[in-house]
């Protein structure tokens, strides 16, 4: 009986992972395409990610009755986790941002060559 159990909790565990890791992908998978489209576009999910967690911890801030010193930890804590994907999000941003740059640069290089 126990092996049946066992394999159950195989396969929930591998749907769990799945049901978490498809959108996370999905969303990464997002963010390159709207940044090989155009830079300005790839501003879109790290500025929608940045706005959820300051309203999620402008949520908190306005149920928490005291500013006890955990409390205000607390925030801290959650603004910081909950900017993870502002900060993955930004990160391919600067990534295509710099490519893009180094490639108007060799443009530029090529036309003062050329003249």
């Amino acid at each position: 009986m126990s092996g049946v159990g066992l394999v159950i909790g195989i396969f929930g565990l591998i749907f769990y992972l799945f049901a978490i890791l498809l959108p996370v992908a999905l969303l990464v998978a997002l963010q390159v395409w709207l940044c090989k489209k155009s830079v300005k576009l790839g501003l879109i999910l790290p500025g929608i990610s940045l706005a959820v967690s300051l309203l999620l911890t402008t949520l908190i801030a306005i149920n928490l009755i005291g500013a006890m010193p955990r409390s205000l930890i607390a925030m801290v804590v959650i603004f910081l986790i909950s900017n993870i994907p502002t900060v993955v999000f930004g990160g391919i941003w600067l990534h295509f941002k710099g490519r893009q740059d180094t490639m108007d640069d060799l443009k530029r290089m090529k036309i003062e060559d050329l003249e």
